[in-house]
């Protein structure tokens, strides 16, 4: 005799406005899709091409591969609704009491804003249920919100990751704009966001409009963003910090942010950040191109062409020695033109030292050691009062350790290499 065979599951689910696994055009069908081949044991959910309306967060699950067509695969937020609190939100709660609770329905992701502190990036907030005015929520309230002062408002990271590993998001064009950013305009979440995550992986993904980051993981371990274009957030086009060591950032095109265009943030140790495209970035923060500091160790920043920035191509923070960005190559990048006039830096920062509004190529702050310079192009082609990258490389107090080896600099209005470190271990050009 022979047994009957059974059918192994299917590993792939379609999403779709119509012909598909799965009919919809909102978040909660591609969520559908995500749970249900996580409860496979993973696999990938395709997503139609068209455009879906999210009211929360698409929740990544662990070991399902996420896949759209980046062009034709579109992301948009919905409307965003808000109510002030008829009570307060306190600690520990799992539930919010709006004034009007009329624009809130279940399934909407929402955050606190005003009171003692806002709602953590770390346990986004899901309405899973309202009764008698009261909307319930999927995880506890991590700061007190007062009533009449405090409000709720619909606002979200469009994809999240909390917690999963091996998840791939592949090939999405997300509209994270919001159409009312009133009294929210200082949230810092992420377009794509990845909390406590591992080995996930974000590629092909075109992301604009978020109060914060393109793309965000913090803390977060070996995360790779490849392939991706990120411009006109708020802040930085892509961010890793708080610890997320064996990050990547690959053929990225990272422009017209408001803040850096890459910022590596804390403790972001054996990077990859190569072949990238770092443009107009911190016109509205005064930043940088790239950025990096506390405890950032042992990372490569290579092949990059990193240039037109409001402040320095690349900025090492100011740390102290237990602290610092040590140990650092940067090899073979184009680094030029970056710096902007005085009438464009913000009112508000005009008032800092000479390191804030002279800009260079490379600019290491001290307590910083051990950094490779190496077979990169630094140069300023403007002309003329245009001429706002005035150094190749400056070495502020307390730098030790440089070494340059056959960097070609060119153009700069002052010397190419300042060094104000009082070091005597560096091999410097120039």
């Amino acid at each position: 005799m022979h047994s009957a065979s059974v059918a192994e599951p299917a590993r792939r689910i379609t999403v779709g406005h119509r012909d598909a696994d799965i009919i919809g055009g909102d978040n909660g069908a591609i969520q559908l899709g995500l749970d249900a081949m996580a409860q496979r044991g993973g696999g990938t959910v395709q997503v139609l091409p068209g455009v879906y309306e999210l009211i929360d967060s698409i929740h990544l699950r662990s070991g399902v591969t996420l896949v759209g067509d980046r062009q034709g695969t579109i992301l948009r937020r919905a409307p965003i609704v808000r109510s002030h609190l008829a009570a307060d939100a306190d600690i520990g709660e799992r539930q919010i009491t709006p004034e009007d609770i009329s624009p809130f329905r279940a399934g909407m992701g929402v955050i606190l804003r005003g009171g003692q502190g806002e709602t953590g990036p770390h346990a986004p907030l899901t309405v899973v249920g309202i009764e008698a005015g009261v909307l319930h929520t999927n995880h506890y309230n991590f700061a007190n919100h007062t009533a009449g002062e405090s409000f709720v408002v619909s606002y979200f990271a469009m994809i999240h990751g909390y917690q999963v590993e091996a998840a791939v998001v592949d090939g999405f064009t997300i509209d994270a704009g919001a159409d009312d950013v009133t009294g929210i305009d200082d949230v810092r979440l992420g377009g794509v966001m990845l909390t406590f995550c591992r080995q996930c992986t974000v590629r092909n993904v075109t992301v604009s409009g978020a109060l914060g980051d393109g793309i965000l993981a913090e803390p977060s371990q070996d995360i790779v963003v490849h392939n991706c274009e990120s411009f006109n957030n708020t802040h930085h086009g892509v961010h890793f910090g708080s610890h997320s060591p064996g990050a990547q950032t690959l053929t990225c095109d990272l422009h017209d942010n408001g803040s850096d265009g890459l910022y590596l943030c804390w403790g972001v140790r054996r990077g990859i950040f190569r072949d990238n495209r770092i443009h107009h970035n911190g016109f509205r923060l005064h930043r940088n191109g790239i950025s990096l500091g506390h405890k950032d160790t042992d990372n490569l920043i290579a092949d990059n062409h990193v240039y037109d920035n409001a402040k320095h191509g690349i900025c090492f923070r100011i740390k102290t020695e237990a602290n610092g960005a040590h140990h650092n190559e940067l090899r073979a990048n184009t680094i030029e033109n970056n710096g902007r006039p005085w009438s464009d830096v913000p009112e508000q920062l005009r008032p800092f030292e000479r390191a804030e509004l002279l800009y260079a190529g490379i600019f290491i702050n001290g307590i910083t050691h051990d950094v490779v310079l190496a077979d990169n192009i630094i140069r300023e082609t403007r002309t003329g009062a245009d001429r706002l990258q005035v150094n190749a490389v400056y070495l502020a107090a307390g730098v030790s350790g440089v070494h340059m080896d056959n960097n070609i600099m060119e153009g700069h209005a002052q010397s190419a290499v300042v060094d104000e470190s009082g070091a005597t271990d560096h091999r410097l050009q120039g």
